[in-house]
Order: structure tokens, then sequence, then C-alpha cells
């Protein structure tokens, strides 16, 4: 077991002799010619120098709370997190977020037994946030009395030496089962739709994003589950695979996020019935000149044709796409930023021309794809920004992954009163 706390203390605004810092002072041996240390004090340091971050780790741990007590960050106008960032330099976000977490917790007295381990070495912070999260998780379900029987097993459990990351999880997955585990099936169901919620847990530097959902009720589930083991989940078929030339390289979790984003996005453009509203109301600010000229030129590849309100640049590409079911409202300027053009907000396609599309089609154009058409976007052949029309001899349906391939390579097709026919040659 470390030290508890106070075990390295700087002189305030010292150095040692020779210039080295006073950290360095108490070092058994002399860094600056580590190849005349014998071999035990190499062991030796390597020891202090660990018991010496710990302790500064817990240290900055103290302060932090203390500072979270007094609303520092509140009189700053920063959260916790980004208040501690500019006091802390040196540790990645990862780290910033676990101390921010347990000095926010550190105002609860329930969750003394998880800080009082961490502040006498028997608990890491990175381990301790682990377990306040997942206490968090299961705390809607439970009374006070029980939750804070949680936090002590916790709290004892991961600090102690012989349990690793894995029997931690294990002990935490236990400890949700037992939170819904009564006999009255009643306040079963209440306790396990209490805890239902979506949690943030990004990795690393918080540029790869992660949700963990956590389903209230069995129904819930199983209708996630029908989504990710939907024919919207199957790999291509071979005869998909001939017509487009290209192999499905997508991995077994790829194909299922395809799936469940899939019906998430229909479901945020659904009405009753076919889904028909538009994804989005985005305003657009474009040079008509130029829009033109990179879709008809370069097949909307080339950026910086247009950007929205909020100043995010916009490929042409991005734009075309957009079109096809979003309701953008572009702003076509023209000479000296003249407005030209408002947009048109009547040429997404209309219930009636879905279920005449629906029956054309029957579900996504490209050869092969077996995607039913209620989960198709319609797609406008000749793009509408370049004066296409919204008739059903310029809609074509598309499946999520094959409009994205469509747009990606620029095709177009001939649409006739039978169906669509893509080149794709």
């Amino acid at each position: 077991m470390q030290q508890p706390l106070g075990t390295v203390r700087p002189p305030r605004g010292t150095e040692s002799a020779g210039g080295q810092s006073w950290l360095l002072a108490g070092l058994p041996a002399d860094v600056s010619r580590p190849e005349l240390v014998q071999d035990d004090l190499v062991v030796e340091s390597l020891g202090w120098i660990s018991r010496a971050v710990s302790d500064l780790e817990r240290s900055r741990l103290v302060m932090a709370t203390e500072a979270v007590d007094r609303g520092l960050h509140l009189a700053e106008g920063f959260s916790v997190v980004d208040w501690l960032a500019l006091r802390c330099p040196d540790l990645e976000r990862r780290a910033l977020m676990d101390l921010a977490r347990l000095a926010q917790a550190g105002r609860e007295p329930v969750h003394a037994p998880l800080l009082e381990r961490v502040k006498d070495g028997q608990l890491s912070i990175a381990r301790a946030a682990r377990l306040h999260r997942a206490l968090q998780r299961v705390r809607p379900g439970l009374p006070p009395e029980e939750y804070a029987a949680a936090v002590e097993l916790l709290a004892e459990a991961g600090s102690n030496p012989l349990f690793d990351d894995k029997d931690i999880s294990r002990i935490v997955d236990r400890l949700v089962a037992q939170c819904v585990d009564e006999r009255d099936h009643e306040a079963k169901a209440k306790k396990k739709h209490a805890m239902r919620g979506i949690h943030e847990s990004s990795l690393a530097d918080g540029s790869v994003k992660r949700w963990i959902i956590t389903f209230g009720d069995d129904a819930d589930y199983e209708a996630a589950k029908a989504i990710i083991d939907s024919p919207l989940a199957a790999p291509a078929t071979k005869e998909e695979q001939d017509a487009t030339g290209e192999l499905d390289l997508r991995t077994a979790t790829q194909r299922k996020y395809d799936a469940f984003m899939t019906v998430m996005r229909r479901g945020v453009a659904g009405t009753a019935g076919q889904p028909t509203t538009p994804k989005a109301t985005l305003m657009v600010t474009l040079d008509f000149e130029t829009l033109k000229r990179q879709l008809s030129e370069s097949g909307g590849h080339l950026p910086g044709v247009g950007s929205t309100l909020a100043g995010a640049p916009l490929r042409a590409e991005a734009i075309r796409k957009l079109a096809c079911e979003a309701d953008i409202i572009p702003v076509v300027l023209g000479g000296p930023s003249e407005i030209l053009d408002q947009g048109r907000r009547k040429r997404l396609v209309t219930p009636a021309q879905r279920v005449r599309l629906a029956a054309r089609d029957r579900g996504c154009t490209i050869p092969g794809c077996t995607v039913p058409a209620t989960w198709c976007d319609a797609h406008h052949v000749i793009p509408w920004a370049l004066g296409g029309r919204s008739d059903l001899s310029n809609y074509a349906l598309l499946c999520p992954r094959h409009h994205t391939f469509v747009h990606d390579r620029n095709l177009t097709a001939t649409v006739t009163e039978l169906g669509v026919r893509w080149h794709l040659r």
C-alpha cells in the first residue's frame, strides 16, 4: 500500500542544488549520471518515482475537489473539465474527464468511500472514475441506502489488488443484475425502465465517438436487435457485387451499424406511412456559377462551394446529396453577393410519388441490392441544383449505402416507366 498524501512536499518556490527541481532532490540516485548508478539504486529510484507521481496525482485530486467545492470554475465561466484543462495541460482528455468526474463526485458524501481510497493510494483515479460511471448507471434504480451500499461494495472491490479489470467488470455486471432482481415484476420493470439511457463513452482524445445504450425494456432491446439482424445488415449479394464491380468489404459490425443508421435516418424523416418529411432544414449560402461549374465538370468533389450559416464549409458533393431529401434552403448568390434565388421548398418527394416509386422500383435500383423501398431514399438523377425536376422520371430509389455510392462516383441513369437502369460501366 502506498503512503498517505504528504510524502512529497515541495518547498514553495525553491530548487535543489545544481538547478534540479525540488522533486528530484529526494531521488535515491543521480539521474544526471545514470550510467554510474548501481543496480539496486536504479530499482529503488524507479519505485521512488512511481510513489512520487502517485502522491502528486492524488494531491491534484484533492485540489481539484476543493476548486469544485469553491466554484472556481464557475467564477470564470468554464465547465469543470475546461477549467482543469487550463491548469493541468499535461493531462490527456480522458485523464482530465476522470479527474473532473471524481472532483464533482466528491461533493456528495455518499461517494466518500471511493474518494478516500484514492487519497490513501488504494485506488487509482482511472479505476475510481470507471466505478463511478458504473454507479451512475444503476443509481436511478436504487433507493439511497442501497446506492450507498453499492458505492462501498465497488470501492472495496476496486481497491482489492487481487481483482483485475475483468474481475471488476464482472462485479459491475452482477451489481446491475441485482438492481433489477426483484420478486415483484412491476417493481422490476420500473427499475429497469429507470435505468434506461444512452451514455457517451468516446475513445482516446474524443475523435472517435462511442455510445453505450442501456435498454430499459426487453421489447426495446428486441426491436433494436431485429434491426441489426435484419436483411439491412446482410452482406451484398454476388449479383450486386458483379453489377457494381466492387466487393462488399464491410465487417459484420459495420453492416450492423449501417443497418441501424438506415432505420434511424428514416425515422428522423418519417411521418405516418412512407417517410416523406425532410431529414433536416439547412440554409446554405453558395455562389451559383461556382456550384454549377463544379457539379457539371468535377462531379462535385472540389471543396469550398458553399457554407452553412454557422460557417461550416460544404462541398458540392455534400450539397447534392443533401438536396435529394433534406430540406435545403439555398441562398444563391450572383455578382457582388446579390441574392438570386431563395430556393424551392416543394421539391421533396410527395407521399403519392413515394407509393408510385415503390411500385415501380420495388426497392434499391442498384442491380442485386435487396433493400426494400421502405428504407430507400428518393434520389434526383439529374441534381436538383442543376435544374433537375422533382418528377417520377427524375427519381430513383437508392438504399443509403448505394446513395453514397452513386454520389461518390457521380453516376447517372436512364429512367423509364418500367424502372431505372444505372450506367455503371
